[in-house]
């Protein structure tokens, strides 16, 4: 299955921001929970970690996987 969401680092705020995809995210069947794989954890790091839904590719690509 191809994962419904992204997993992001996003250190800074606003048009300074810096997005770093660390992995992605299933969705439930029951839509009550999500199923993660992180392929990346920032240790000693300032930032928050985003989920987000995932874009169709050609968005994607568009955007360098930046929101």
């Amino acid at each position: 299955n191809k994962p419904t969401h992204g997993i992001y680092h996003v250190t800074g705020d606003g048009d300074k921001a810096r997005w770093t995809k660390i992995g992605a995210a299933w969705a439930h069947d029951d839509n009550d929970g999500l199923s993660l794989s992180v392929e990346y954890l920032p240790a000693g790091t300032h930032g928050r970690l985003v989920i987000r839904k995932a874009k169709a590719k050609s968005d994607a690509q568009a955007n360098d996987g930046e929101e």
